[in-house]
């Protein structure tokens, strides 16, 4: 697939001057190249264990030890260490007692007790093993499990979903009072987000029906969910023992939201065509004005097969509220599409700080919070486009034809920094299809559109003016690229 790169590039101030300004083009054009063709050539790679780290090259730095260096590494500032930490995400202090203690009431014995935490590490490590296997698995039939993913897995799955639930509420679409069908509940991860949700939000009540094939999970299920909701607006109703791609039946009940978080990955035997048939059946029983959320790993092959569906579900009658926008007409091409969510680091919870010990503690640290995800409605003109300002923006489509021109683009931010220590990149989309377009921007401009395009959320709308579309013209790497210089940038 073609390669756009859209290049920000600002004159600081009138003393820089156009050498200045020149200067700085053609060494960013160099080292651009570099970068985008060592990308494309496979040069730039992903490890398998930390698969989600920047698209650069580790270099050794003077607060970096080189081997068999023994100086020591200078520590953080500990004021910086504490704003590094008021900047983590964390799970709400009673939901994290909740968790422990009924770890503690189905052992018998204190969280610290050393056999418990090692025969939790041990099915952590178990899990980690099947969601990196080539066809992805996970067993939850003992009581071990259910504690590993609650230790490991949980903690990050409930911050995922507390976001987007925010971030649809800002849009005005969620009613007061919300009716829920979760499926593969596991030990209730969307409950619990949602309650957390509601707790804070003081308005409206829920009513919660799940769908769990896991008795382990369901017990886990009975005891958190009730015990945290106490004092709030939820009430559960039905959780079904059953799996959602074989259990199915005609519920007579209307849902406001049906949710499937960190799922259809696990189903490995299944092909799209047949999740999006079960999925649809499910959407039969979702209200006109209801919410459709599928939530998967940020990794590669989950991200990009969570679009593949995406398309599969629009075909099948369902209309894209987000993250993606069609904002021109034309083809959008899902496959190779790797686009997710990152937000700030999660702070440990009591009980990873406890598996992780000393020797080797990253292993159950799980800190990281990434996530791809799709929003669908009944509905057509829930997230129309049709009040977005397009007029004399190109679409992407049609860039390959205004090479050498300058153009305005509008278009999606579909992902977090993924770029270098001297520029930040970001995958960029407006749903026409061809090309893969991406912002680049040097880090070097600390200017205040900068500062707009880095703050900017994934998925948020963002209209640039000024864009010179060019080719790159060495043989090794025929890709087009494009530099913007004297950008403006405003949300829509």
């Amino acid at each position: 697939m073609d390669i756009v790169t859209l290049t920000i590039l600002f004159c600081l101030t009138k003393c820089h001057g156009v050498i200045r300004l020149k200067k700085e083009m053609d060494a960013y054009t160099c080292r651009q190249s570099s970068f985008i063709r060592s990308m494309q050539l496979g040069k730039i790679q992903m490890s398998t264990e930390s698969p989600f780290k920047k698209f650069y090259k580790r270099k050794y730095t003077a607060g970096r030890k080189k081997p068999g260096d023994k100086r020591s590494i200078p520590k953080i500032d500990e004021n910086i260490r504490k704003k590094i930490q008021e900047k983590m995400l964390k799970i709400p202090p009673g939901l994290e007692l909740v968790i422990e203690k009924y770890i503690e009431n189905k052992t018998g014995k204190q969280l610290e007790s050393p056999g418990t935490l090692e025969r939790i590490r041990q099915a952590v490590l178990v899990q980690k093993a099947g969601y990196w296997n080539k066809n992805p698995h996970a067993k939850y039939e003992r009581g071990y499990d259910v504690f590993a993913y609650l230790a490991y897995q949980a903690p990050g799955y409930i911050i995922q979903f507390h976001h987007i639930i925010q971030k649809l509420e800002k849009t005005g679409l969620l009613p007061d009072n919300i009716r829920v069908l979760d499926l593969g509940s596991g030990p209730g991860v969307v409950p619990l987000a949602l309650t957390w949700f509601f707790k804070e939000r003081k308005k409206g009540a829920l009513k919660i029906d799940a769908i769990e094939r896991s008795e382990e999970f369901i017990e886990a299920f009975k005891s958190l969910v009730p015990e945290f909701a106490k004092g709030s607006p939820v009430n559960i109703e039905h959780i079904h023992h059953a799996d959602i791609m074989t259990g199915y039946s005609i519920n007579q009940d209307l849902y406001n939201l049906i949710t499937c978080q960190n799922v259809l990955a696990e189903l490995s035997d299944y092909d799209n065509r047949e999740k999006t048939e079960i999925l649809m059946k499910y959407c039969s029983s979702l209200t006109e004005d209801g919410f459709l959320i599928l939530v998967e790993p940020a990794e590669l092959r989950h991200s990009t097969s969570l679009r593949v569906l995406q398309r599969e579900l629009e075909r099948s009658g369902l209309y894209l509220v987000g993250p993606c926008r069609y904002i021109h007409e034309g083809e959008c091409v899902p496959a190779g599409c790797w686009s997710f969510a990152e937000l700030p680091g999660l702070k440990p919870t009591r009980l990873m700080l406890l598996l992780a010990g000393e020797d080797e503690g990253y292993r159950f640290l799980n800190t990281d919070i990434k996530f791809s995800y799709s929003i669908f409605s009944k509905k057509p003109e829930v997230m129309t486009t049709s009040r977005i300002n397009r007029t004399g923006t190109t679409p992407f489509r049609d860039l390959k034809d205004n090479i050498g021109e300058f153009v305005n683009v509008i278009g999606t931010k579909m992902s977090p920094d993924i770029g270098t220590r001297e520029f930040s990149v970001f995958l960029f989309c407006d749903g026409s299809g061809g090309l893969k377009v991406y912002l680049v921007a040097p880090n070097s401009l600390k200017n205040d559109e900068i500062k707009k395009l880095k703050m900017s959320d994934y998925g948020e709308l963002l209209k640039i003016s000024g864009v010179r579309v060019r080719w790159n013209k060495k043989k090794e790497f025929n890709k087009p690229y494009s530099q913007l210089r004297n950008t403006g940038l405003c949300n829509t």
